[in-house]
């Protein structure tokens, strides 16, 4: 019974050891995990910290880019009205000149013409076709001997007229 007892107490033993071993290695591992927990905590802490700096400077700048930015597009939109202004300035201008070159050039051509009509050599001295076009179909003189339009019809009549007057 004394080799049980002393047997059990030297497995008691071994198992003490064995915990204490394990409860060692458990406990370093704590400490361990617990420190890269620490190491990965502040470092988020600082990157959270780093971002909020970031985003606290971007948003003090933000009024001064934009009013940046309205200035380029007002000095842009300046600039094209400017030009747009300047182009129909010229345009309204050149159209200025033309109507003056017109006007002098229909002022020219009128006088010619008026000063054409007034002088009776120019116009006798043409050969101007008399146009039969828009002549009234019953004219308003009254003792022309005028011949009925079925008698000149396609110039019968007259033909016969002539052959028997010859």
């Amino acid at each position: 019974m004394a080799s049980l007892l002393e047997k059990a107490t030297s497995a008691v033993n071994e198992a003490k050891e064995s915990v204490g071993a394990s409860l060692t290695d458990a406990q370093k591992t704590i400490a361990a995990s617990t420190e890269t927990a620490r190491t990965s905590l502040a470092d988020a802490q600082e990157t959270v910290t780093a971002t909020t700096e970031t985003v606290k400077t971007e948003a003090e700048a933000a009024p001064g880019k934009v009013s940046g930015v309205s200035t380029q597009a007002r000095d842009a939109l300046e600039n094209v009205m400017s030009r747009g202004l300047e182009g129909a300035k010229s345009l309204f201008h050149g159209l200025e000149e033309k109507k003056t070159e017109i006007s002098s050039k229909l002022v020219g051509a009128v006088t010619n013409v008026v000063g054409g009509a007034s002088s009776s050599t120019t116009v006798a001295s043409r050969d101007l076709p008399i146009s039969t076009d828009n002549q009234p179909l019953l004219t308003g003189e009254r003792g022309v001997d005028t011949t009925p339009w079925w008698k000149n019809c396609c110039g019968v009549l007259d033909l016969l007229k002539t052959s028997t007057t010859k």
